[in-house]
């Protein structure tokens, strides 16, 4: 990502620690970036760059300042214990509120909701598909976010699954998901697609077959593990993103294949 003239910068909107990248020009659309479970990482600097170079104003809320840090190690800190680590995570009440901020920052910096996207991984992932059930937005995308269709965060009552949520989509959304992904029972990207059969809206769900969870990005889960990166995966799931958005926010028809089918109650 070096090279490009745009930079993060930080702030706080309504008491919520976030970074921001701002386009050259005027922003007439918008991007909230949700991260992974562990906390702001260089995937979301380079989403926030990528993003902002692609034209958006893109801000990124700190999730996990309800625990008092901005990442954490789950390994170093829970010792590997997932069950332990999910209850550590905010719940969704915590989450809602800080999506709640920084889209109301967006919205006073003249980006309306029709052209403000939402983009989330694995937990953000999750929060960015609840988020697109309660918020007509202009689009939503989600990176292999466990915790939809199955819980998959036992031990916190505060992050429930979601799939009874579906007939409640309110914004067109795009799922990218590993067949391998070691977060998700066996068989549940099956019922997740069938479950998507009862959203209003428009929905996609794209499966890579040989890739796994987090296969964007080159990190493992414990040492001594296998990096989770698969290249051609991450290469496509960032192009069918960029172009997701440059459609739903911005109606280039050059953008996607496959464009939005109306909500229910539209035309």
């Amino acid at each position: 990502m070096t090279g490009r003239p745009i930079t993060i910068e930080d702030l706080t909107v309504d008491g919520v620690p976030c970074k921001m990248a701002r386009p050259l020009g005027p922003a007439g659309t918008g991007v909230v970036v949700l991260h992974q479970a562990p906390g702001y990482s260089p995937q979301i600097a380079d989403w926030l760059e990528r993003l902002a170079a692609d034209g958006h104003l893109v801000i990124a809320p700190l999730l996990l300042h309800h625990r008092g840090e901005q990442a954490v190690d789950p390994f170093e800190r829970f010792g590997g214990d997932l069950a332990a680590f999910a209850a550590f995570l905010p719940g969704d009440e915590e989450v809602r509120g800080d999506v709640t901020a920084v889209l109301g920052f967006l919205r006073g910096s003249g980006v309306e909701p029709g052209r403000t996207g939402i983009l989330g991984f694995s937990y953000g992932g999750r929060a960015a598909f609840l988020t697109a059930t309660e918020h007509r937005l202009g689009a939503a995308v989600t990176f292999y976010g466990n915790g939809i269709q199955n819980d998959g965060y036992p031990g916190n009552d505060g992050a429930p699954a979601l799939a009874d949520r579906v007939p409640r989509l309110r914004t067109p959304w795009l799922g990218l998901y590993g067949d391998r992904d070691v977060l998700l029972a066996e068989g549940e990207l099956d019922e997740f697609e069938v479950s998507l059969r009862e959203a209003p809206g428009f929905t996609e769900l794209v499966r890579y077959p040989t890739a796994g969870h987090a296969f964007d990005v080159d990190t493992t889960f414990g040492p001594g593990a296998p990096s989770t990166l698969d290249p051609d995966a991450a290469t496509d799931a960032t192009e069918r993103t960029r172009a997701f958005l440059r459609t739903h926010l911005s109606g280039d028809p050059n953008g996607a294949t496959q464009g939005p089918r109306p909500l229910e109650g539209q035309t």
